[in-house]
């Protein structure tokens, strides 16, 4: 037992030492690039703009049936909750029946408010990304 233990405790080690090395290769090389100042060529510079600039939604492909998903489920905690609430307080009757019914309305209203805020958050998100990355694009092009 304390031989595999050891063991893998010097592979956990050897790993960390192999992963500190590449990471400092990694830097080097990187240093050394950003040295060389390569020229883009203009094609190649046209190309990368029109993809940054393409929509942001293609650039996040999954995120567009994320964000409907969230808006159907949305719609459907709303329904289901309102019925469900509706069939449970006539079910109970009396004041309880009601009480159970207004709660139960403001419940699923609630998550229904909080569904659609949780898809306009990713819509920010995205919008938020896109802006940094062209300020960021305008400042570089302004100090060149």
């Amino acid at each position: 037992m304390t031989y595999f233990a050891s063991a893998r405790g010097s592979i956990l080690r050897v790993i960390g030492r192999v992963a500190l090395v590449l990471g400092f290769i990694g830097a080097l090389f990187r240093k050394f690039v950003k040295r060389l100042r390569l020229p883009i060529p203009n094609r190649l510079r046209n190309f990368l703009q029109r993809r940054r600039k393409a929509g942001k939604l293609q650039e996040y492909y999954y995120l567009k049936y994320a964000i409907s998903v969230l808006r159907v489920i949305a719609w459907i905690v709303l329904t289901i909750g309102f019925i469900g609430s509706l069939f449970w307080g006539i079910t109970t009757g009396g004041f309880g029946g009601g009480l159970r019914i207004v709660l139960g309305i403001i419940g699923s209203f609630l998550a229904w408010l909080l569904l659609l805020a949780a898809r306009e958050f990713v819509y920010l998100c995205i919008h938020l990304e896109e802006d940094t990355r062209s300020t960021t694009e305008g400042i570089l092009d302004k100090s060149s």
